[in-house]
């Protein structure tokens, strides 16, 4: 319980590929903390760009990187141990079903990649 394990990979509607990772740890006696991440990576490419940032790729990739990561994690403390992978499966189950349809949608990775791009121009503007 003291690395990540993956535990699940799905496919979604926009060929993005979504990951569950167990990063739960061991806590107290015979108790955990159990945690489920979601990951999502996009690629930073003239293809998952929105529109209006495709001319500025050598930028965008520049303050990005090759891809940007979305995560979401839900956690649970003091978890029984031995109820752990029964819970982490739930977990995995709840994120599945709400998550899905949001980062399946067809826009996703071009409103991560602007938001994530916006962020970055606010942070360096802050450091000027």
């Amino acid at each position: 319980m003291n690395s990540e394990k993956l535990l699940s990979r799905h496919t979604l509607k926009n060929g993005l590929l979504l990951e569950f990772w167990d990063l739960s740890r061991p806590m107290l006696g015979d108790r955990c903390q159990a945690v489920v991440e979601a990951r999502v990576a996009v690629a930073v490419t003239a293809d998952t760009l929105p529109a209006e940032l495709r001319p500025q790729l050598g930028q965008v990739s520049a303050a990005l990187g090759k891809e940007v990561v979305f995560s979401q994690q839900e956690v649970r403390t003091f978890v029984e141990t031995g109820a752990a992978p029964g819970l982490l499966k739930l977990i995995e189950e709840q994120l599945l079903g709400s998550l899905q349809d949001y980062l399946g949608h067809p826009e996703f990775a071009s409103r991560l990649i602007r938001k994530r791009y916006a962020d970055r121009q606010k942070e360096t503007g802050w450091q000027h």
